[in-house]
C-alpha cells in the first residue's frame, strides 16, 4: 500500500443571494458556471443576516431577546450564541427602537471552526460599533475595554485577534484576558475620508485595503454611491509599519461585510488575478424603504489598470445584503491511498 499526494482543485468561491420580489429562496451563484442554484434556509425567517464568516451566517432574531444563531447554509448546523440582550449596555440600545435590527452587529470572525467548543467569536457590535466576544455555549457576552469605538474590522491572524478602527488609531490586538481590552499595535496607514478599512491575509501576510467611496454632491447622503478606488498595505512585524502592495501576483481579494479572504486564481481560472472583488458594504441602504439602494455597488477592482468592472449584470436592488460562502471543502492537498 502507497501513499500518493494528489493536488485537487480548491471549490470556488460563491455567492448566497437573498430572496427578491422574483425568488423567494435564497440561490447560490457559481462563479464557474455563472450559474444559481435554489437553496432553502427556512432558519431565516424572522431574522436579520447580519454578516458571516467563512459561509457561516449570523442572524438575529427580529424579536426580544434578539437571539443570535450562527448558520452553515450548506450542512444546515445552526450553533446558538448568547442573545443580543446580553451584551454589555445592550438594554437600552436593544429598547431604543430608532436602532434597527439590521444596524446591530456588523462584522463576525471566528478563531476556529464555530463547531469546535473551544472556538472564539468576535464581532463588532451597536451603534458605537464595540468589540465583544464569547464562545458557543456562553450565557453572555464579554466587551474589550477601549477608548476606542466604531470598530470597521477584525480579524484572526497567527492566535491573535486584530482589529482596525474608522478612527486614527491605526490596527488594535486584543487582549481576551481577566479584563478583556484593546491596545495600540501599529500606526493607521491612510486618513481619508468616506473610508472603509479591511483587514486579510493572504499568502501569510496581514493586510490592510482602504477603500474610497464618490458619492454624487448634488443630491443627499442616500443618493447613488459608488467606490472609486482601493488602497493595499502589508504589515512589517518587526517594525510595525505598512508597506504599499502594487501588485497580488496570480492572488485576488474578496472584500464585504460578509468577511475577507484571499484565493490563488491559478486553479481557479473564473477569477481574474491581481484584483479585489467585493460587495456593496452600505448596509443602512439595504433596509430604508424610502431609499432602495442596496447592492448597487460591487464589482472587481483591477490593480493594474485601477479600474472597477462589474462582477456580474445587476438589474435589480436587493433587500437584504449578499454573502460570500467558501463551501467547507476549500482545502488544497489530500493523501490518496492506493
Amino acid at each position: 500500500m502507497e501513499a500518493k499526494q494528489l493536488h485537487l482543485k480548491p471549490l470556488s468561491p460563491m455567492l448566497l443571494l437573498p430572496p427578491n420580489a422574483q425568488n423567494e429562496a435564497h440561490n447560490l451563484l457559481d462563479f464557474s458556471t455563472h450559474k444559481a442554484c435554489k437553496i432553502e434556509l427556512p432558519e431565516t425567517e424572522g431574522a436579520w443576516c447580519s454578516t458571516s464568516w467563512k459561509g457561516w451566517l449570523l442572524t438575529i432574531n427580529f424579536s426580544f431577546p434578539y437571539a443570535l444563531n450562527l448558520l452553515n447554509p450548506i450542512s444546515r448546523l445552526q450553533i446558538q450564541l448568547p442573545p443580543a440582550t446580553m451584551f454589555e449596555d445592550a438594554h437600552s440600545e436593544t429598547e431604543d427602537t430608532s436602532i434597527p435590527t439590521e444596524c446591530f452587529i456588523s462584522k463576525m470572525v471566528a478563531s476556529s471552526s464555530p463547531s469546535d467548543p473551544n472556538c472564539i467569536i468576535m464581532v463588532i457590535h451597536s451603534m458605537w460599533n464595540k468589540l465583544a466576544f464569547c464562545k458557543p455555549g456562553n450565557r453572555e457576552w464579554k466587551t474589550l475595554k477601549s477608548g476606542i469605538y466604531h470598530f470597521q474590522d477584525i480579524i484572526f491572524y497567527k492566535g491573535n485577534f486584530y482589529a482596525t478602527a474608522k478612527q486614527e488609531v491605526g490596527i488594535v490586538q486584543c487582549d481576551l484576558g481577566p479584563e478583556p481590552k484593546v491596545t495600540p499595535f501599529a500606526p493607521p496607514v491612510w486618513v481619508r475620508s468616506l473610508e472603509n478599512k479591511y483587514l486579510v491575509e493572504s499568502c501569510g501576510e496581514l493586510l490592510q485595503v482602504s477603500r474610497f467611496l464618490h458619492y454624487d454632491d448634488d443630491r443627499d447622503e442616500m443618493s447613488p454611491y459608488n467606490t472609486i478606488i482601493f488602497e493595499v498595505f502589508k504589515l512589517d512585524f518587526n517594525t510595525r509599519t505598512w508597506i504599499k502592495v502594487e501588485n497580488l501576483g496570480d492572488n485576488s481579494l474578496f472584500l464585504g461585510h460578509s468577511g475577507t479572504f484571499s484565493i490563488s486564481t491559478q486553479d481557479l481560472l473564473e477569477f481574474k488575478k491581481n484584483c479585489i472583488y467585493f460587495l456593496d458594504d452600505y448596509l443602512t441602504a439595504y433596509y430604508l424603504s424610502e431609499f432602495p439602494q442596496g447592492c448597487t455597488d460591487m464589482g472587481v477592482f483591477n490593480l493594474e489598470t485601477r479600474m472597477v468592472e462589474p462582477a456580474f449584470p445587476t438589474t435589480q436592488v436587493w433587500r437584504t445584503p449578499l454573502f460570500w460562502i467558501i463551501p467547507d471543502l476549500f482545502k488544497g492537498e489530500f493523501l490518496i491511498s492506493h
